[in-house]
């Protein structure tokens, strides 16, 4: 399953109406997403005419904020809560884990966060940086455009500091994070000091349990 397929699913059992997406870019997944109110959140959007054209009829309630997720969030109205939202914003830890906190104040009773990245395939797809423009001038072993960066620790972070979340990973489309609200099956037993030092390393040994 890719991305598309999992939100789509989730939409569908959740009966979910409000759909919220933060990093859309060029727009593959939020405009073919099916939902009755639709937000889109991304400072520099990069959606061609033609292709907004064609998704017209879908996205007739959809809203595009053009700003970064931190900006968007100070004036998000809780009272407008959303149901599903898929967060693929900066690829980078602190900011992957702002965007998930800052969504589960804006999240429906019974709604579901999904995270692009959490899964990177190889030590260059994971390096840390700001963009991947800035990691490809690193000229990294293995590099294929295919970044993902440190997404993954934001994934661990919540595992270990949050008790009141359920979190797991499925191993598709470079790994889709899954967040909702309820007690922590199994929670990783780490500081968040030794989280910090974790390296690519650390999680092919042990991938299957952080």
């Amino acid at each position: 399953m890719n991305r598309l397929e999992v939100i789509q699913k989730i939409i569908a059992a959740r009966r979910a109406r409000n759909y919220l997406e933060i990093g859309v870019e060029h727009g593959a997944t939020f405009l073919s997403v099916r939902a009755r109110r639709k937000v889109a959140v991304d400072p520099h959007f990069q959606i061609s005419r033609r292709r907004r054209f064609k998704t017209l009829l879908r996205n007739l309630n959809a809203e595009y904020h053009a700003m970064t997720s931190d900006e968007y969030f100070q004036n998000a109205d809780p009272r407008k809560p959303f149901d599903v939202a898929f967060i693929d914003g900066l690829h980078t830890y602190p900011q992957a884990l702002r965007d998930v906190e800052n969504t589960l104040a804006v999240l429906a009773d019974g709604g579901v966060i999904v995270v692009h990245d959490c899964n990177p395939p190889t030590a260059a797809a994971a390096h840390p940086g700001k963009s991947p423009a800035e990691v490809a001038t690193l000229n990294l072993p293995g590099w294929d455009w295919s970044w993902c960066g440190d997404v993954w620790k934001t994934v661990c972070h919540l595992r270990i500091a949050r008790r009141d979340l359920n979190i797991f990973v499925l191993d598709c489309d470079f790994g889709l994070g899954i967040i909702t609200r309820g007690n922590a099956e199994e929670p990783l037993n780490l500081s968040l000091d030794e989280l910090e030092s974790l390296t690519f390393a650390d999680l092919e040994k042990n991938r299957q349990h952080f």
